[in-house]
């Protein structure tokens, strides 16, 4: 290699480096910046009214029936609270398309543990709309309301995308509580809907879309819906093109550009949450969640997961084993340029020692 090329290789390498080092501290300080905010957004017991947080903390259930508690939150908005309007009305939603996957029977069967979530949820919740969402009603409804999206949804390589973008539409348009159907009330749900919208915490980080819960109309929603377009993306593995482009990872990576985009202001106690508007957002915590004091019930669910799966979710688990081969990848070929280098230096004798 000609020593100009050579100095435009360098260049060039330590220009990638550079961005690399640089992209990977700039991510690490923003997902830092946007977990701290998350935790600051937890719904928590002291949202709850002291009555029913210590009816909750020992799982006293005929004490947590829906009529039993005043389950308003003092928000100061429109005469004390959010207007109906403002809030998440008691609309519970499900989504189930027969025959999701054809060339995998069985799988699209709504899940054996999970199939009476909506009885379930009804008889926790009387007096809500329960639906099930299919495949007809679903293009019913982007074909009078949404048909720009239509491309796109019919696009789709996966119909499990499918679902995970109805998703956004049924909350932005309607409002109330979205469930996947391996997922179950263990109780009323009347405690969480006066919050404008919230997201399920996430393990290890950021939030999942397996249930969200929102008013209608609410912004974020609309961020979310207006953006499946362009995440519309093949990442050569179905896991992860399902995952980034409409799935768990879509999801944190809409709410975390809503948080960076808008510099939302923390809402870290019960008083400054009173004070939060109508298209503020919060966390429904891992407590509340999927442990111990949960609302929900869970169900194994996943029935999305190809192959590739259990090789991604290692990695999640191992991610020092991860990092060592992203090293490996780049370090590898680094070391073997180095060296050639070195080598051909070495045997380039400079003319004085050649001299006799």
């Amino acid at each position: 290699m000609r020593p100009s090329l050579w100095r435009l290789a360098r260049i060039v390498l330590l220009l990638i480096l550079v961005y690399c080092i640089f992209s990977a501290a700039t991510f690490t300080r923003n997902q830092a910046r946007f977990q701290r905010f998350l935790a600051s957004q937890y719904i928590t017991w002291d949202d709850f009214s002291p009555e029913y947080a210590i009816a909750l903390h020992a799982k006293d259930e005929k004490m947590l029936q829906r009529d039993t508690f005043n389950y308003t939150l003092p928000f100061p908005q429109s005469d004390g609270i959010f207007a109906a309007n403002d809030s998440i009305p008691r609309m519970i939603h499900f989504i189930w398309f027969k025959d999701l996957y054809k060339s995998r029977p069985g799988v699209t069967e709504i899940p054996s543990v999970g199939s009476n979530a909506p009885a379930l949820c009804e008889s926790f919740n009387p007096g809500y709309t329960v639906k099930i969402w299919d495949a007809t009603a679903a293009r019913e409804l982007l074909e009078e309301h949404y048909a720009w999206f239509l491309p796109t949804y019919d696009g789709y390589k996966y119909p499990i995308q499918r679902i995970d973008a109805l998703k956004c539409f049924v909350l932005w348009h309607y409002g109330g509580v979205y469930m996947d159907m391996d997922i179950a009330c263990r109780r009323p749900l009347d405690p969480l809907l006066p919050f404008p919208a919230w997201f399920p915490e996430a393990s290890p980080f950021g939030v999942n879309n397996d249930l969200m819960a929102a008013r209608a109309k609410h912004p974020l929603v609309l961020s979310m819906l207006e953006s499946l377009a362009r995440r519309d993306k093949n990442l050569l593995f179905p896991y992860l093109t399902i995952f980034w482009s409409t799935g768990p990872q879509f999801a944190s990576d809409l709410v975390k550009e809503w948080y960076l985009e808008h510099d939302t202001v923390p809402t870290t106690n019960h008083s400054s949450k009173g004070e939060a508007g109508p298209d503020e957002w919060f966390v429904l915590p891992q407590e509340f969640y999927s442990e111990e004091f949960t609302f929900f019930a869970h169900s194994p669910g996943g029935t999305w997961h190809g192959d590739d799966v259990a090789v991604v979710l290692w990695f999640v688990a191992h991610p020092l084993v991860f990092w060592s081969i992203v090293g490996l990848v780049f370090g590898v070929p680094l070391g073997l340029v180095l060296r050639w280098k070195l080598n051909s230096r070495a045997q380039v004798r400079p003319r004085w020692a050649t001299d006799v």
